[in-house]
């Protein structure tokens, strides 16, 4: 037996319905360290998800009848309020992020500020002789834009 029939056949070895292949496994795994590395990480994991097995205690039948045969409605638990200290925690909280965006729109208040833009240039295009390509790169120095 190889590592890749070891992994194909290892469900049908857990399940333990055929002693053949069980011995066939027992015997790869004495001879392939990885192999039985691998059994114990499975074996590992599925004794960890079964846990123990929680059991009730011996009059726990009994109080159950005897508690649905009572007929008592037992009341929803009502969620823990608030402490004064927290709420006013809170609200002090609440007061001083208010007050400070109020403060920080006062005091830092943009002013408008007229901004001037430069002139924009731009190149006449041109056909380059020859050249089945049109270029907008400007040739030479600019011309100044007219005043007014």
């Amino acid at each position: 037996m190889d590592c890749r029939e070891f992994r194909r056949q290892y469900s049908a070895y857990r399940d333990g319905h055929d002693p053949a292949l069980a011995a066939d496994m027992d015997d790869h795994m004495e001879a392939c360290p990885e192999c039985a590395a691998y059994d114990h990480a499975i074996r590992t994991g599925v004794d960890a998800l079964r846990g123990e097995t929680l059991l009730p205690s011996p009059d726990f039948m009994a109080r159950l009848a005897a508690r649905i045969a009572s007929g008592e409605v037992v009341p929803e638990p009502v969620p823990p309020r608030v402490s004064p200290v927290v709420a006013t925690l809170a609200a002090a909280l609440f007061v001083m992020l208010v007050g400070v965006t109020a403060l920080k729109d006062l005091i830092v208040s943009p002013t408008p500020v007229a901004a001037e833009v430069p002139p924009f240039v731009v190149a006449e295009p041109r056909l380059l002789a020859g050249v089945p390509f049109v270029t907008f790169q400007h040739i030479g120095e600019p011309e100044p834009p007219a005043r007014p």
